[in-house]
């Protein structure tokens, strides 16, 4: 009887592992998310949602970035080295452009990148809306640096209008969210640490995002990814504007890019979280500074505003571990089931033709 169980409970987890890597997902052509926007514009020139009242805003039309919101460094509290943190960026036509130059520096103080990835050299460049010691569990904390609290949230309807950083090799951006840690004690620790991408994008596909969620040391948090292929041509993305979003709720938070929802998970962290953009070369997962890389490598960023709904969340709606458990396996097993009649279906269609012939 145990060695039934366990095996059930290992086929469950290896079906749930399907999920939870993106397997067989697509983007949704489904209904619109209905929250793109009305078309009268609010006093301060942004657009209003319906249901929704807008939070926070950043618009990059005055020709400058918001130091009271923005911190122009990358998480400087992991490194020594002040170049390495500071972010390169100009503020002009209306965007932010976050960029990485051949020769910038290395974020830990070295040499500029190296494409021999026995010499690796890791640069990073970022703003972030939130800093203090130990932010990101995933990071070593190096520099004692002053806090800093510019904008941290719980819940809302995050949007960004961008292109994607150039078509090119190794590297990859990301806007992502991480607990602010405001439950640490006087040993340092935190549980309020969990984070939530979404999206990241490698260089060498934008037509390609992943979403995520990380739990660190969250225990109501469970691990979550998605990899979603969008529609159209890749180089689309980096060539033109398009809106990514995700809407974060008690009962779990819902993706979308150009209005049209594309993924979704029950996981949600309970906590504030502040936002960060970053871009990376010679990042371990990424690849390193290629041949094919192009130089600058630019990333143009029109707005990024938060929206809350008016009628405010209930914790009520948001479902424990358990049932998120159970939500997951049910999602995995008709995804898998899907998956199986699609395949089956694109072998009789090779039958066919085959016989055809």
């Amino acid at each position: 009887m145990f060695k039934k169980s366990l095996s059930l409970i290992l086929a469950l987890i290896m079906l749930m592992g399907l999920s939870s890597v993106g397997f067989c997902t697509e983007i949704n052509e489904g209904d619109e998310s209905g929250l793109s926007g009305a078309s009268d514009e609010a006093e301060n020139g942004v657009p209003e949602k319906e249901g929704y009242v807008l939070d926070f805003s950043t618009e990059f039309n005055d020709g400058k970035l918001n130091t009271d919101y923005w911190l122009p460094q990358y998480l400087p509290h992991c490194t020594g080295s002040t170049d390495g943190a500071s972010a390169r960026y100009k503020v002009e036509d209306g965007c932010l452009n976050l960029y990485i130059l051949k020769d910038s520096p290395d974020y830990f103080g070295g040499q500029p990148g190296s494409s021999d990835p026995d010499n690796l050299k890791w640069i990073a460049n970022g703003i972030q809306t939130w800093e203090k010691n130990n932010l990101h569990p995933g990071g070593e904390q190096k520099t004692d640096v002053e806090p800093f609290e510019g904008y941290a949230t719980q819940y809302g309807y995050f949007e960004i209008r961008m292109k994607m950083p150039e078509i090119g090799g190794g590297g990859y951006a990301a806007w992502w969210l991480i607990g602010a840690e405001e439950d640490v004690g006087i040993d340092g620790t935190s549980e309020q640490n969990g984070e939530i991408d979404i999206f990241e994008t490698f260089f060498r596909n934008p037509g390609v995002i992943e979403p995520k969620v990380h739990a660190w040391n969250d225990p109501d948090l469970c691990e979550w990814s998605d990899m979603v292929e969008l529609r159209g041509e890749a180089a689309d993305y980096s060539n033109e504007f398009h809106t990514y979003a995700m809407d974060w709720r008690p009962e779990g938070i819902t993706f979308y890019v150009d209005g049209k929802e594309i993924s979704k998970t029950e996981e949600s962290p309970q906590y504030r979280m502040c936002m960060i953009l970053s871009m990376y070369i010679n990042s371990d997962f990424s690849g390193w500074d290629e041949p094919s890389n192009v130089y600058p490598i630019e990333w143009l960023i029109d707005y990024i505003r938060v929206y809350k709904d008016v009628n405010g969340y209930d914790e009520d709606n948001r479902l424990s571990v358990f049932e998120r458990l159970i939500k997951d396996l049910g999602d995995s097993l008709a995804e898998f089931g899907q998956c199986i009649l699609s395949f089956f279906h694109d072998l009789c269609m090779l039958f066919h033709q085959f016989f055809e012939l």
